[in-house]
Protein backbone atom coordinates (compact mmCIF):
# COMPACT_ATOMS: atom_id res chain seq x y z
CA UNK A 1 0.00 0.00 0.00
CA UNK A 2 1.79 3.22 -1.05
CA UNK A 3 1.92 5.29 1.83
CA UNK A 4 0.88 8.71 1.95
CA UNK A 5 2.97 11.97 2.23
CA UNK A 6 4.42 13.56 5.33
CA UNK A 7 2.39 16.23 7.02
CA UNK A 8 3.51 19.71 5.93
CA UNK A 9 5.18 17.93 2.80
CA UNK A 10 4.52 19.56 -0.36
CA UNK A 11 2.19 17.04 -2.55
CA UNK A 12 4.25 18.38 -5.60
CA UNK A 13 7.23 17.03 -4.52
CA UNK A 14 6.13 13.92 -2.78
CA UNK A 15 4.26 12.85 -6.52
CA UNK A 16 8.21 13.87 -8.27
CA UNK A 17 9.57 11.81 -5.43
CA UNK A 18 7.41 8.82 -6.26
CA UNK A 19 7.99 8.95 -10.01
CA UNK A 20 11.54 9.00 -9.64
CA UNK A 21 11.38 5.97 -7.55
CA UNK A 22 9.42 4.14 -10.55
CA UNK A 23 11.37 5.44 -13.40
CA UNK A 24 14.58 4.45 -11.34
CA UNK A 25 13.24 0.74 -10.46
CA UNK A 26 12.08 0.09 -14.65
CA UNK A 27 15.30 1.50 -15.59
CA UNK A 28 16.85 -1.38 -14.09
CA UNK A 29 14.42 -4.01 -14.44
CA UNK A 30 13.95 -3.42 -18.12
CA UNK A 31 17.50 -1.92 -19.20
CA UNK A 32 19.71 -4.73 -17.83
CA UNK A 33 20.83 -2.14 -14.77
CA UNK A 34 23.46 0.85 -15.23
CA UNK A 35 23.62 2.05 -19.57
CA UNK A 36 27.18 2.69 -20.27
CA UNK A 37 27.69 6.34 -20.08
CA UNK A 38 27.85 8.50 -23.05
CA UNK A 39 29.62 11.06 -24.42
CA UNK A 40 29.68 14.04 -22.65
CA UNK A 41 27.68 17.13 -23.96
CA UNK A 42 30.48 20.02 -23.57
CA UNK A 43 33.88 20.32 -24.74
CA UNK A 44 36.11 21.27 -21.35
CA UNK A 45 38.08 24.21 -22.70
CA UNK A 46 36.85 27.75 -21.70
CA UNK A 47 37.79 30.26 -24.50
CA UNK A 48 40.51 32.41 -23.85
CA UNK A 49 38.26 35.63 -25.05
CA UNK A 50 34.53 36.23 -25.19
CA UNK A 51 33.30 39.24 -26.88
CA UNK A 52 36.05 41.88 -25.04
CA UNK A 53 36.94 39.93 -21.96
CA UNK A 54 39.97 37.49 -21.96
CA UNK A 55 39.90 34.73 -19.87
CA UNK A 56 43.15 33.97 -17.16
CA UNK A 57 43.30 29.69 -16.22
CA UNK A 58 41.86 29.19 -12.54
CA UNK A 59 42.92 26.07 -10.80
CA UNK A 60 40.07 24.32 -8.12
CA UNK A 61 40.17 24.94 -4.92
CA UNK A 62 41.19 22.25 -2.12
CA UNK A 63 38.04 22.00 -0.75
CA UNK A 64 36.47 21.20 -4.26
CA UNK A 65 39.21 18.66 -4.98
CA UNK A 66 38.46 17.05 -1.39
CA UNK A 67 34.61 16.87 -1.83
CA UNK A 68 34.20 16.15 -5.74
CA UNK A 69 34.94 12.56 -6.75
CA UNK A 70 38.51 11.96 -7.82
CA UNK A 71 37.30 11.65 -11.41
CA UNK A 72 35.77 14.90 -11.69
CA UNK A 73 36.59 16.97 -14.79
CA UNK A 74 37.06 20.80 -13.70
CA UNK A 75 38.16 23.97 -15.92
CA UNK A 76 37.44 27.44 -14.01
CA UNK A 77 38.30 30.84 -15.74
CA UNK A 78 38.30 34.37 -14.30
CA UNK A 79 37.42 36.91 -17.36
CA UNK A 80 38.11 41.25 -17.08
CA UNK A 81 37.56 43.60 -19.88
CA UNK A 82 38.95 46.90 -20.09
CA UNK A 83 36.33 48.85 -17.97
CA UNK A 84 37.04 46.26 -15.16
CA UNK A 85 34.37 44.24 -15.29
CA UNK A 86 35.19 40.83 -14.11
CA UNK A 87 33.24 37.70 -14.51
CA UNK A 88 33.82 34.13 -13.49
CA UNK A 89 32.91 30.54 -15.44
CA UNK A 90 33.37 27.19 -14.78
CA UNK A 91 32.33 23.54 -15.98
CA UNK A 92 31.94 21.15 -13.91
CA UNK A 93 32.20 17.23 -15.96
CA UNK A 94 30.81 14.22 -13.62
CA UNK A 95 32.81 11.17 -13.53
CA UNK A 96 31.87 7.39 -12.27
CA UNK A 97 30.13 9.32 -9.42
CA UNK A 98 26.55 11.06 -9.56
CA UNK A 99 27.75 13.48 -6.69
CA UNK A 100 29.77 15.02 -8.83
CA UNK A 101 26.96 17.22 -10.09
CA UNK A 102 25.04 18.74 -7.46
CA UNK A 103 22.76 22.04 -6.73
CA UNK A 104 25.07 25.30 -5.75
CA UNK A 105 22.24 26.07 -3.74
CA UNK A 106 24.14 23.42 -1.62
CA UNK A 107 27.50 24.85 -2.01
CA UNK A 108 26.92 28.82 -1.97
CA UNK A 109 25.99 29.50 1.28
CA UNK A 110 28.60 27.49 2.34
CA UNK A 111 31.01 29.97 0.63
CA UNK A 112 29.02 32.74 2.50
CA UNK A 113 26.55 33.82 0.00
CA UNK A 114 22.90 34.38 1.21
CA UNK A 115 20.28 33.24 -1.69
CA UNK A 116 18.37 36.03 -2.14
CA UNK A 117 15.85 34.83 -5.54
CA UNK A 118 16.01 32.53 -7.84
CA UNK A 119 14.42 31.96 -11.03
CA UNK A 120 14.40 30.04 -14.39
CA UNK A 121 15.17 32.77 -18.03
CA UNK A 122 15.82 32.12 -21.29
CA UNK A 123 19.18 32.93 -22.96
CA UNK A 124 19.33 33.31 -26.79
CA UNK A 125 22.95 32.11 -27.71
CA UNK A 126 24.66 33.53 -30.61
CA UNK A 127 24.10 30.64 -32.99
CA UNK A 128 20.69 30.89 -32.75
CA UNK A 129 19.78 28.20 -30.07
CA UNK A 130 18.01 29.33 -27.12
CA UNK A 131 18.67 27.51 -23.29
CA UNK A 132 17.04 28.01 -19.98
CA UNK A 133 19.53 29.04 -17.17
CA UNK A 134 18.77 29.45 -13.41
CA UNK A 135 19.56 32.66 -12.47
CA UNK A 136 20.57 33.52 -8.68
CA UNK A 137 20.57 36.82 -7.29
CA UNK A 138 22.70 36.69 -4.00
CA UNK A 139 24.57 38.55 -1.74
CA UNK A 140 27.41 38.51 1.30
CA UNK A 141 28.67 41.49 3.75
CA UNK A 142 32.49 43.10 2.57
CA UNK A 143 34.39 45.64 3.92
CA UNK A 144 34.24 48.66 1.07
CA UNK A 145 37.79 50.76 0.75
CA UNK A 146 36.73 52.84 4.37
CA UNK A 147 36.73 49.59 6.32
CA UNK A 148 32.84 49.72 6.68
CA UNK A 149 30.86 46.29 5.98
CA UNK A 150 28.14 47.07 3.13
CA UNK A 151 26.52 44.15 1.06
CA UNK A 152 28.27 42.94 -2.13
CA UNK A 153 25.07 41.60 -4.55
CA UNK A 154 25.97 39.21 -7.23
CA UNK A 155 24.73 37.51 -9.89
CA UNK A 156 25.14 33.33 -10.12
CA UNK A 157 23.93 31.48 -13.53
CA UNK A 158 24.30 28.15 -14.12
CA UNK A 159 22.49 25.11 -16.23
CA UNK A 160 23.29 21.54 -16.31
CA UNK A 161 24.16 19.77 -19.73
CA UNK A 162 23.87 16.33 -21.27
CA UNK A 163 24.35 14.40 -24.38
CA UNK A 164 22.27 16.54 -26.64
CA UNK A 165 20.37 18.32 -24.16
CA UNK A 166 20.00 20.79 -21.75
CA UNK A 167 17.50 22.09 -18.40
CA UNK A 168 18.49 24.59 -15.61
CA UNK A 169 16.05 22.45 -13.38
CA UNK A 170 17.89 19.21 -11.00
CA UNK A 171 15.28 17.90 -10.52
CA UNK A 172 14.23 17.85 -14.29
CA UNK A 173 17.81 16.37 -14.96
CA UNK A 174 17.34 13.15 -12.42
CA UNK A 175 13.74 12.72 -14.90
CA UNK A 176 15.38 13.37 -17.75
CA UNK A 177 18.34 10.68 -16.66
CA UNK A 178 16.09 8.31 -15.66
CA UNK A 179 13.73 8.45 -18.90
CA UNK A 180 16.69 8.33 -21.16
CA UNK A 181 17.78 5.27 -19.39
CA UNK A 182 14.31 3.59 -19.82
CA UNK A 183 13.65 4.86 -23.58
CA UNK A 184 16.95 5.23 -24.99
CA UNK A 185 19.50 3.15 -23.15
CA UNK A 186 21.39 6.32 -22.62
CA UNK A 187 22.68 7.34 -18.86
CA UNK A 188 23.82 10.91 -19.48
CA UNK A 189 27.37 11.98 -18.53
CA UNK A 190 26.22 14.77 -16.86
CA UNK A 191 28.61 18.62 -16.84
CA UNK A 192 27.16 21.76 -14.84
CA UNK A 193 27.93 25.13 -16.23
CA UNK A 194 28.06 27.97 -14.05
CA UNK A 195 28.87 32.02 -14.93
CA UNK A 196 28.74 34.74 -12.09
CA UNK A 197 29.84 38.29 -11.86
CA UNK A 198 29.43 40.72 -8.80
CA UNK A 199 27.52 44.07 -9.17
CA UNK A 200 29.70 46.50 -8.58
CA UNK A 201 27.92 49.75 -8.45
CA UNK A 202 29.15 51.91 -5.59
CA UNK A 203 32.20 49.23 -5.27
CA UNK A 204 34.44 50.98 -8.51
CA UNK A 205 33.75 53.98 -10.81
CA UNK A 206 31.30 53.27 -13.07
CA UNK A 207 30.55 50.06 -11.92
CA UNK A 208 27.21 48.04 -13.31
CA UNK A 209 24.21 48.49 -11.72
CA UNK A 210 22.53 44.70 -11.26
CA UNK A 211 20.34 45.79 -14.65
CA UNK A 212 23.42 46.21 -16.72
CA UNK A 213 25.24 43.07 -15.13
CA UNK A 214 22.46 40.88 -16.17
CA UNK A 215 22.60 42.14 -19.63
CA UNK A 216 26.74 41.97 -19.22
CA UNK A 217 26.23 38.03 -17.85
CA UNK A 218 23.80 37.26 -20.66
CA UNK A 219 25.82 38.52 -23.34
CA UNK A 220 28.82 36.65 -22.18
CA UNK A 221 26.68 33.03 -21.98
CA UNK A 222 25.26 34.11 -25.33
CA UNK A 223 28.76 34.11 -26.61
CA UNK A 224 30.79 31.59 -24.64
CA UNK A 225 28.02 28.82 -24.38
CA UNK A 226 28.67 27.87 -28.16
CA UNK A 227 31.58 27.31 -27.73
CA UNK A 228 31.45 24.49 -25.13
CA UNK A 229 28.41 23.20 -25.89
CA UNK A 230 28.35 20.30 -28.13
CA UNK A 231 25.49 20.47 -31.02
CA UNK A 232 22.60 17.88 -31.54
CA UNK A 233 25.34 15.20 -30.40
CA UNK A 234 22.93 12.28 -30.47
CA UNK A 235 19.46 13.59 -29.77
CA UNK A 236 16.23 11.77 -29.19
CA UNK A 237 12.37 12.49 -30.23
CA UNK A 238 11.25 11.71 -26.93
CA UNK A 239 11.79 14.39 -24.30
CA UNK A 240 10.96 14.78 -20.21
CA UNK A 241 11.52 18.79 -19.84
CA UNK A 242 14.42 19.63 -21.01
CA UNK A 243 15.77 21.27 -24.23
CA UNK A 244 17.54 19.22 -27.09
CA UNK A 245 20.68 21.37 -27.62
CA UNK A 246 20.41 20.53 -31.24
CA UNK A 247 16.93 22.30 -31.75
CA UNK A 248 17.81 25.41 -31.42
CA UNK A 249 14.20 25.57 -29.51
Amino acid sequence: MASNPPSGFPVGRFVTVVALGILTAAAFKFSGGVNTPTKSGVIMNLPSEVGDFIGKDETPSEGEKYVLPKDTEIVKKSYTDAAGDLINANIVLAGSEKRSIHRPELCLPAQGWSINREQQIPVKLADGRTISVMQVSTSRPVQDNSGQSRPLNSYYYYWFVGNGITTASHVERILINSWDRVMHHKNHRWAYVAVAAPVLEGFKEHGKNPAETEAMIADFISRMAPQVMKKGEETGDAEVGGQRSGTGK
